[in-house]
């Protein structure tokens, strides 16, 4: 586990944010349409969009380092791509990160 980025597979991407990094910022690619509402409402501009597409076709957010787990994108996110977990909840690979 990096200091920021936690982990990542063919449909999740999950980065270690928050003040104490203690909270799991999820982004799920395969629901993401690319509307990039969380981006523009993020009072943080802690995500930017990927230089990357998904399988259809769209691009996704990312987290640049400045997330605060305010959860501002995920209320925002009409497609629930978003999700922020206590890291003590999160498991990796079948072990609690």
């Amino acid at each position: 586990m990096t200091e920021h980025e936690v982990s990542r597979n063919e449909r999740f991407d999950a980065y270690l944010v928050g003040k104490r990094s203690n909270r799991v910022f999820v982004v799920d690619r395969d629901r993401c349409k690319g509307c990039r509402i969380c981006v523009s409402v993020c009072p943080y501009q802690a995500l930017e969009m990927s230089r990357e597409k998904t399988q259809r076709g769209y691009f996704f957010p990312i987290e640049n380092g400045n997330c605060t787990a305010c959860k501002q994108c995920l209320y925002a996110c009409p497609d629930f791509v978003l999700s922020v977990h206590k890291l003590e909840e999160v498991t990796v690979g079948g072990e609690t990160a």
